[in-house]
């Protein structure tokens, strides 16, 4: 037994445990994560900013050279841009160049096998008998789940726990802060987040003086392995292209989510219903820290993970990745769930299969969740391929295109250079032109409006559907719910000729032949305004044959359209009558 025992370490101490030289992860442990890991990546891509991130990438490929303007949206001016992903976006513009969105997700599945396997190997350091050490690896992969877009973060969610954890687990060689340094430098160009690595690291240090001191056991070894650690840590954040100027994008950042005119629901702080893994986690957290470690590394991490997640919902992913480093010493010193001195093969055996079967649990899950689906393409019904489709074949792209903001990455994606978008979601960029929406919103000034789309000049507009609006008159007077193309874009200057479940497309009326409008102009069915349509066929029943025939040619358009299919059926109910 003697033979087995872990080698001991001057930095260890009551809470922790370590993982004998001797000991190997059985293969069926690293076949099932493995297995877990590509499944709970492959996915439909759904996130909005991957359209400019390629189009960034390609554009630096072509220039040779970072970014460090805009040149997509013609309403910005080519602001000054720091591109802190910028070798994220030249990895994924080349990756899709030659492969196309499968490659894309196949990245994204070897990012989450490589996380599973991380966090398996941390559980398993830390004193976790290996079946168990594969559970918690699949419950923190599995929480972090919806935070797998296909966009710089991911290395952020692999590289961040990394880096903390060699930090966490330096044991006196004497070149072991080089990796860290390394592997915080790369991370920092792949993804801003990555400088909240050192901010970690430093968080864990301090945890480790505390401990010294409430011991009364000073390390000085261990207190100048930490500062050295640090000191490569942050100043290998400045080892990219801007300098230390990149400090300054989380602090704006941080600065602009703040104003009301920024729409950026993944800044927000998340509740116990927009994020209940969040908080039933943080209460499993404290009763296992409380039970398993009396550490203030491990207190002290775990709170400034939960700080950031509990502060933005983006921060979701980075506190489950980070957790296992704070966790599993605790779950370790935990009966029945820590390894035992001597284990039996029945045991073993019991450990395993329940192991195995939370794997299998939460791969199910990953497989029959609705949305966004298993697949290897962009996601359906999610981008408006089918109205750029349109545009094209009507050379309704001559002029300028007024986009909704969650369209303008794809868009860039779809048409740049030979089209520049309006907005897209890069806030940072967009941040003068939003703050004129919503004051021109939040006034409801229509004319205001108009003069911006007449200064932009703005021949066709692209929408996506937004939940209809109370109205009501300046007397007061209530006219119930409209839709946000019909208050906006009024017909007298407007028309609508095409809609599906995606997006809405609008012309300017001036823009284009009467011909085209006589043919293609829903004059009576807007998808977004059904409430108020209904309400009008019900005092108009004479333009019933009309409506009848504008959902004849929105279903020759997509044949499958759910919106179209659903005012068939209102449609029909009206004719037949009660």
């Amino acid at each position: 037994m003697a033979a087995h025992a872990p080698a001991p370490r001057s930095d260890l101490h009551d809470s922790e445990l370590t993982l004998p030289d001797a000991q190997r992860l059985p293969p069926i442990i690293i076949a099932t994560a493995v297995a877990f890991g590509l499944v709970c990546g492959a996915f439909q891509i759904t996130n909005t900013s991957i359209g400019w991130h390629i189009t960034s990438g390609r554009w630096m490929a072509a220039h040779h050279e970072i970014l460090d303007h805009d040149p997509f949206s013609f309403t910005s001016g080519g602001v000054e841009w720091i591109d802190h992903e910028w070798l994220f976006q030249l990895l994924v513009a080349a990756l899709f160049d030659v492969g196309g969105a499968p490659v894309l997700v196949l990245l994204r599945m070897l990012a989450v096998v490589a996380m599973t396997l991380l966090l398996l190997r941390i559980g398993v350091s830390s004193g976790l008998d290996p079946p168990v050490a594969l559970g918690l690896a699949a419950l923190c992969v599995w929480a972090a789940r919806p935070r797998f877009f296909v966009r710089p973060e991911l290395a952020t969610l692999v590289l961040l726990p990394l880096a903390v954890w060699l930090f966490a687990e330096r044991r006196g060689r004497r070149w072991w802060p080089l990796p860290v340094a390394v592997i915080t430098a790369l991370g920092v160009n792949l993804h801003g987040a990555m400088l909240i690595a050192p901010v970690l690291m430093g968080v864990w240090y301090a945890g480790e003086i505390v401990g010294q001191i409430a011991r009364r056991a000073p390390d000085r070894a261990a207190l100048v392995s930490g500062a050295t650690g640090l000191l490569a840590a942050g100043a290998a954040t400045l080892a990219n292209p801007f300098g230390l100027r990149i400090w300054s994008v989380p602090f704006r950042l941080a600065e602009m989510v703040r104003a009301p005119h920024i729409p950026n629901p993944e800044w927000l702080a998340p509740g116990p219903a927009d994020a209940p893994t969040l908080y039933v986690a943080l209460v499993l957290a404290a009763l296992v820290l409380a039970a398993g470690s009396r550490a203030p590394k491990h207190w002290l991490l775990t709170a400034a993970a939960a700080a950031l997640a509990l502060r933005h919902i983006r921060n979701l992913g980075v506190f489950f990745v980070l957790l296992p480093i704070a966790l599993a010493p605790a779950l370790a010193r935990l009966p029945l769930i820590g390894r035992p001195p001597v284990a039996g093969r029945s045991e073993q055996r019991v450990r395993l299969l329940v192991g195995a079967g939370l794997v299998a649990v939460l791969t199910v899950v990953c497989l029959v969740r609705p949305w966004p689906a298993a697949g290897f393409g962009f996601a359906d019904r999610w981008y408006p391929d089918r109205a750029w489709r349109f545009m094209t074949d009507h050379d309704l792209l001559d002029g300028r295109l007024y986009n909704d903001v969650r369209f303008g990455g794809w868009l860039l994606l779809a048409g740049y250079p030979e089209h520049r978008v309006f907005l897209d979601d890069r806030n940072e960029v967009n941040e003068p032109l939003l703050a004129e929406i919503w004051r021109i919103f939040s006034q409801s000034d229509v004319a205001a409006w108009q003069a911006m789309l007449d200064g932009y000049a703005i021949d066709t507009v692209l929408l996506r559907y937004h939940e209809p609006l109370e109205v009501t008159t300046p007397d007061g007077a209530d006219l119930g719910p409209r839709g946000f193309s019909q208050l906006w874009f009024p017909d007298e200057r407007w028309a609508m000729v095409y809609w599906d479940d995606v997006a809405m497309i609008l012309v300017r009326r001036s823009s284009v032949p009467g011909s085209f409008l006589a043919g293609r102009e829903y004059r009576v069915l807007h998808p977004d305004d059904a409430a108020h349509v209904m309400a009008r066929l019900a005092e108009r029943p004479d333009l019933m044959p009309v409506a009848t025939s504008e959902l004849e040619r929105a279903l020759a358009d997509d044949p499958e359209c759910r919106r179209a299919l659903h005012l068939g059926q209102v449609l029909g109910s009206m004719t037949r009558g009660p």
